[in-house]
């Protein structure tokens, strides 16, 4: 069954020579809605103000963990057949990621500085902004709360694409069997740290302010923000790019997978508040996360609405909006007292959306071809430019 068509910017480049695969739509887009989430649950404070719907409101942050784990799986997907035929080329690669992450991080940046321009006079600031600009922020609790604070994801994404090209032949599994058995093993060890966070400090575990608690706050933010400690979601998604590849789910599975993914997530989430947030913020959902990746890699009726070229698009705009949402909020708030309400989020959206979306076409996709054709231009035979 041939799989649906678009151009995605997660893989810019491709190795001549070497069948790539068609992207996915349904999984672009999908990606708009798991940075939407994110970006409402930075924007409406207090969570109360959902009423009933507090629980899921404030458990926003799991759409970090979707990203880890649809990173992983993309790339696999992405570049499998690449690595498979003996042409893999790390810095290749590297250079790949690159240009699709740091243009819009640089503006993003460029704007964290003149949001937090009162900063500066600190060292410790200077710092945190230098540890900003390499993504090396999120290695030390110091650094990851400075700036632009959701970035410490992209801090972690640096270090899987730096440890990818090295692991992605080495997770290759032997059968379905042994390919489920790796995914549970990844999601065992995404959650050790947090149990033990649980087990010792419970009162932070349980906590969104884990740094401001007193026993173990520290020691638990640093679970939720260590590239080392968010690895195994990343892991989980190369093994289950890997399942998709060798063991394709029928188009029937295929749907019951994705209907019995979201109804079991919007479960949990209606009732997030009953379980510690440390679990949750590293890992807990990873199945309920596969079965939906696995169930929109098909056609079916939910994959044909998120297929739809808007959707598309918002979707890849969906890294800028979750570089800009939280630097807006804070801006908005600093030079125009704006606050937190819900009628302020129908007009920050109305902004910050559009927005992205320029980033995305502006700056995104024209600083993604300087930098690829920098490096086509210095090494001829390893790079070639995509045509879609």
């Amino acid at each position: 069954m041939e799989l649906p068509q678009v151009t995605d910017p997660r893989s810019p480049a491709y190795t001549p020579g070497v069948r790539r695969l068609p992207n996915i739509k349904p999984l672009t887009s999908i990606r708009f809605f798991a940075a939407l989430y994110v970006t409402v649950y930075h924007l409406v404070r207090p969570f109360s103000l959902w009423g009933r719907l507090e629980p899921a409101a404030s458990a926003g942050y799991i759409g970090v963990s979707f990203f880890f784990l649809l990173s992983g799986f993309i790339l696999t997907y992405s570049h499998a057949n690449e690595y498979e035929a003996g042409r893999s080329n790390p810095p290749k690669f590297w250079i790949a990621r690159l240009a699709r992450i740091y243009p819009v991080y640089l503006a993003s940046m460029l704007f964290a500085a003149y949001v937090n321009r009162y900063q500066f006079h600190n060292k410790v600031h200077l710092l945190a902004y230098a540890a900003d600009l390499l993504l090396v922020q999120s290695w030390s609790i110091r650094m990851a709360p400075f700036f632009n604070v959701p970035a410490w994801s992209l801090s972690c994404e640096a270090f899987f694409y730096l440890v990818f090209p090295f692991l992605l032949l080495r997770l290759r599994p032997s059968s379905a069997k042994r390919c489920l058995g790796a995914m549970a093993v990844w999601w065992m060890l995404a959650l050790a740290a947090p149990l033990i966070c649980v087990k010792l400090f419970p009162a932070a575990a349980w906590s969104e302010h884990a740094s401001a608690v007193r026993a173990g706050g520290e020691w638990v933010y640093r679970v939720r923000r260590l590239p080392i400690l968010a690895l195994p979601q990343f892991l989980a998604g190369i093994s289950l790019g890997w399942f998709y590849l060798r063991y394709r789910p029928s188009a029937r599975t295929a749907s019951l997978l994705v209907w019995t993914g979201l109804a079991a997530l919007f479960a949990i989430l209606f009732w997030a508040d009953k379980f510690p947030l440390v679990m949750l913020h590293n890992g807990l959902l990873i199945p309920l996360f596969s079965m939906i990746i696995l169930g929109l890699g098909e056609p079916s009726f939910l994959s044909r609405i998120l297929s739809n070229s808007v959707l598309v698009l918002l979707g890849e705009a969906s890294f800028a909006l979750y570089l800009i949402h939280f630097l807006f909020n804070d801006f908005s708030k600093q030079d125009f007292g704006a606050n937190d309400s819900f009628a302020a989020l129908g007009w920050k959206l109305a902004i910050v959306i559009p927005v992205s979306v320029l980033l995305h076409l502006f700056v995104e996709r024209p600083g993604r071809k300087v930098i690829l054709g920098w490096w086509s231009r210095r090494h001829p035979a390893q790079l070639k430019m995509s045509n879609s």
